[in-house]
């Protein structure tokens, strides 16, 4: 029992620490992190509550198995932002040292 709601509570809690942090993403960015990403984790963490409470004991096991899905595809999307940044911030450093 607390290690599902450790499991589904702990993506949404990373998501609100790391809104400051994300102002250091590019405005375009930012808005795919703080729309997408609250997609993903609120989304998916209702859709994993919705499982556990409703469906009986393989919705639980399906619960589980949703919501580690949410966290790899909220850290793929946060890694990739993270990524592209970088890119996008060494693509305008070269064009304007050029």
């Amino acid at each position: 029992m607390l290690i599902g709601l450790l499991m589904l509570l702990t993506p949404c809690v990373v998501f609100v620490l790391t809104l400051p942090i994300s102002r250091r993403l590019k405005p375009s960015l930012r808005r795919v992190y703080r729309i997408g990403g609250a997609l993903v984790v609120f989304l998916g963490g209702a859709t994993s509550l919705y499982l556990a409470s409703y469906t009986g004991d393989q919705g639980g096991i399906a619960a589980y198995f949703f919501q580690i899905a949410v966290i790899l595809v909220y850290v793929a999307l946060s890694l990739s932002l993270v990524i592209l940044n970088w890119v996008f911030r060494t693509r305008d450093t070269r064009n304007a040292v050029s």
